[in-house]
């Protein structure tokens, strides 16, 4: 019975010590599978990340870019569950102002019938125009218009907040085998890149 338990024990250690590593390695896929630029001037950005995508369900990267540089996002992923390729698209957040209606509720005095105030008060209702301010999802870059490519390159002239959405469309069922037959979730990685964005053109000296 001693041996069981200890058995029972070692296995169960084994498959927590296999998921634990399984976890890591996602968490550091961007590192060791996706292809850096030939370009040396490129260094590696800290805003980089990896994690565990479900087939089907968009996950979304929030990232800062800075003007004055160059920036390079490419991806890499399993692709006997995520596929051959990836839906990849960069959605700018906008900060908008627009006008609205808004109905306030003020007090106003009530008067007898000679014009006198009665001490006394009412709400009274009325609509007045207000400008608001609204986060609005802009898409600046879409892989589906530009053959489905699994990276880009951009030069930034401001400060933005960008989203990296990431959809995957997962292996065709008839394609599926072996242990990853059920699979539906696989390691993403989203590698980014960045350099000062070079001086072209003549300029006065």
């Amino acid at each position: 019975m001693k041996n069981v338990k200890q058995i029972a024990a070692a296995l169960a250690l084994a498959v927590t010590s296999h998921w634990a590593l399984g976890q890591y390695d996602c968490n550091e896929y961007h590192k060791f599978n996706c292809e850096r630029s030939g370009d040396p001037k490129f260094s590696l950005n800290g805003q980089s990340r990896s994690a565990q995508v479900q087939v089907g369900i968009p996950t979304e990267l929030n990232i800062i870019v800075y003007g004055g540089q160059d920036y390079r996002i490419s991806l890499c992923f399993d692709t006997k569950v995520i596929g051959s390729e990836m839906g990849f698209r960069l959605v700018e957040i906008v900060r908008k102002a627009k006008k609205e209606m808004v109905e306030v509720t003020e007090q106003e005095a009530i008067v007898d019938a000679n014009g006198q105030p009665t001490g006394e008060t009412k709400d009274v209702k009325r609509m007045e125009e207000r400008t608001v301010y609204a986060d609005e999802r802009v898409v600046v870059w879409d892989c589906g218009e530009h053959e489905m490519v699994q990276e880009v390159e951009f030069s930034c002239t401001s400060t933005k907040r960008l989203l990296v959405e990431v959809v995957a469309p997962g292996v065709p069922e008839g394609e599926r085998k072996g242990a990853n037959k059920d699979r539906d979730v696989g390691c993403v990685g989203i590698l980014i890149e960045h350099m000062p964005t070079p001086n072209t053109g003549f300029e006065a000296k």
